[in-house]
C-alpha cells in the first residue's frame, strides 16, 4: 500500500480546529459537498462536515460507509472505522469537522468503484440536512479490467410525461442503464423549474431534490431506478407547469445516452365554475326563507376575502363582491388570507344570524378555487348615519371624523365601545372580538378615520390598528 505518511500527519493536525462562538439551540449539520472524486493514486481525500453555525455544545454523529469499494481493501479512513461506522465529535464552537479517506494503490486493475457516505444518529441539539455524499473511486492501474470495458449509456425511458395536479398517487419517472453494471454507480438528475414553481410547495420528489439535483444510486446489477414525482393540488387556477429533468452527472463507467432529458407537464385541473351567484343574491335568501336554512346542492359565490382577524373565531372570514359582503363560518379553521379572490361552494352550509350578521355557517369548502391573490378592495366611504341604517352590512367601509368618547388611557379595544362623530351627534358602536390581534391595545384618543367591516345596524368591526388614521 502506497501512503504519503508526511501528508497524513500534516492533515491530521488540521482536524478539529474551530472557533469558539455562540450558537442557537438547533445546529444543522451536512456534508460540504455531495459528490467527490478520488483517484487510487491520490494521497488522500479530505471530507468536510459543516455546521450552519458554531456548535453551542459538544456533540457527535455517525458516518455510515457503504458502496462497492470496501475498507481496508480499497481505502483507509482516519479516524478509524469500526464496523463500517465512523464516529465524529464536535467541540463547543466548532463549525466543521473533517476526516480523511486514503485510497489503497494496489497496482492491480480492480475497476472503478464507489463509496456512499450517510450521516446518521446526531446527538440532541444537532439536525441533519444533506445527509448523503457519493465518492467515485477511479482505478489508475492498466491491464485487464473485470468491470465493463465500455461506458454504459444512461437514459430516461420516455422523453415526455404528463401528470394532473390533483393526482395524489404521483408519477414515476424511470432512469435506465442500457446494460448491467457490475459495480455501484451514481447518477444525478438536474431539474429545471418554471418561474414561481417551488420544491416543497408545488411538488416534491422521492428521492428528495437538493439544490435542484436528485441523486440516484444504482447498486451493482441494477439497471433501472424510479423518481417519484408528487404534485401539490393548491386549488389555485394557474397555467400548466413544465419541468425539465436532465441526466447531468454520473460516475465513471457511465455516459449520457440519447434520451438524456425528459419534459414533464403538470396539468392544471382547477376549473372556474360558470354558475356564480352574487352575494346580494345570497343575502336575499335570508329574506325569502324563515329561520335557519341550508343549501342541499352546489351554490357557488365569488369574492375577495376582506377580513380574517376581527371575527368571532378562527373559522370565520368576511368576503365581498361588487354587490355586497357577508360573513362565512367554515367547519374548521379558515385557510384563506386577506386579498384572496376565491370561488367557494356553499353546499351544505346553513344560513344563520350571528350577532345580527347574515352568515353562512358550516361551510365545507375551506380552500375554494383561488383565482387571484393580493387583490385590493377599496372601502366605501360612509357616514355613521349610513352605518346605523345597516345598508352596507358585511362590506368594507371607511368612516371619517370619529372618536371614542370613553377613551381614558386604560380601556382596551376588546368588547363594544361607543363611536361618536365630531361633526354631529350621531353615535354607533365599534365591536372588537377577543380573537383580534389588537384586542388588548388601548383605545386611541382624538379624532380619526377608521376602516372596518360594517356590521348589523350600528356596529363596526375595525379590521386592525393599521386602519386607524389621525
Amino acid at each position: 500500500m502506497k501512503v504519503n505518511i508526511f501528508l497524513i500527519m500534516t492533515l491530521l493536525l488540521v482536524l478539529g480546529c474551530s472557533d469558539n462562538l455562540e450558537t442557537v439551540v438547533q445546529t444543522t449539520v451536512k456534508f460540504e459537498s455531495s459528490t467527490f472524486n478520488l483517484n487510487e493514486a491520490d494521497d488522500a481525500l479530505i471530507v468536510t462536515v459543516v455546521l450552519d453555525e458554531p456548535a453551542k455544545k459538544e456533540g457527535n454523529l455517525e458516518v455510515m460507509f457503504s458502496g462497492s469499494a470496501k475498507s481496508p481493501d480499497h481505502y483507509i479512513v482516519l479516524p478509524e472505522l469500526k464496523n463500517g461506522i465512523l464516529k465524529l465529535a464536535f467541540e463547543k464552537g466548532d463549525d466543521e469537522v473533517n476526516f480523511l479517506i486514503l485510497p489503497v494503490n494496489d497496482d492491480v486493475n480492480t475497476g472503478s468503484k464507489s463509496i456512499t457516505l450517510t450521516l446518521q444518529n446526531p446527538t440532541d441539539g444537532f439536525v441533519l440536512a444533506d445527509k448523503i455524499a457519493n465518492i467515485s473511486v477511479t482505478d489508475n492501474d492498466e491491464g485487464e479490467n473485470p468491470g465493463n470495458p465500455e461506458p454504459i449509456a444512461v437514459n430516461f425511458s420516455i422523453p415526455n410525461a404528463t401528470v394532473s395536479e390533483s393526482d395524489a398517487d404521483g408519477l414515476e419517472i424511470e432512469v435506465m442503464f442500457e446494460r448491467v453494471s457490475v459495480i455501484q454507480q451514481v447518477v444525478e438528475i438536474a431539474v429545471g423549474l418554471p418561474n414561481n414553481y417551488e420544491y416543497g410547495v408545488d411538488f416534491h420528489t422521492d428521492p428528495e431534490m437538493v439544490d435542484f439535483l436528485i441523486p440516484l444510486v444504482f447498486e451493482a446489477g441494477e439497471t433501472s431506478k424510479m423518481i417519484k414525482f408528487y404534485p401539490s393540488n393548491n386549488n389555485v387556477v394557474e397555467a400548466n407547469a413544465e419541468l425539465i429533468f436532465t441526466i447531468s452527472n454520473w460516475s465513471e463507467g457511465l455516459m449520457q445516452g440519447s434520451e438524456f432529458d425528459l419534459l414533464l407537464t403538470v396539468e392544471e385541473d382547477d376549473v372556474i365554475n360558470s354558475e356564480i351567484h352574487t352575494i346580494a343574491e345570497l343575502k336575499a335568501y335570508f329574506t325569502t326563507h324563515e329561520g335557519n336554512w341550508y343549501f342541499s346542492t352546489d351554490y357557488f359565490i365569488e369574492g375577495v376575502v376582506t377580513s380574517t382577524d376581527n371575527v368571532p373565531n378562527s373559522k370565520f372570514i368576511y368576503i365581498q363582491d361588487e354587490t355586497g359582503g357577508i360573513m362565512l363560518g367554515f367547519i374548521l379553521n379558515n385557510l384563506l388570507t386577506i386579498g384572496d379572490k376565491v370561488q367557494i361552494n356553499l353546499k351544505n352550509a346553513t344560513g344563520e344570524e350571528v350577532n345580527g350578521h347574515k352568515t353562512m355557517i358550516g361551510v365545507e369548502d375551506r380552500l375554494g378555487k383561488v383565482i387571484a391573490k393580493n387583490v385590493s378592495v377599496q372601502p366605501v366611504e360612509i357616514s355613521l348615519e349610513d352605518l346605523v341604517k345597516g345598508t352596507f352590512a358585511g362590506q368594507l367601509v371607511k368612516i371619517s371624523n370619529v372618536f371614542f368618547p370613553n377613551a381614558d388611557g386604560s380601556r382596551v379595544w376588546e368588547g363594544s365601545h361607543v363611536l361618536s362623530s365630531s361633526v354631529n351627534t350621531r353615535q354607533a358602536v365599534a365591536t372588537t372580538y377577543n380573537k383580534a390581534s389588537f384586542s388588548q391595545e388601548i383605545l386611541p384618543y382624538g379624532t380619526f378615520t377608521v376602516t372596518g367591516i360594517a356590521g348589523s345596524w350600528d356596529h363596526l368591526h375595525v379590521t386592525g390598528l393599521s386602519a386607524i388614521h389621525f
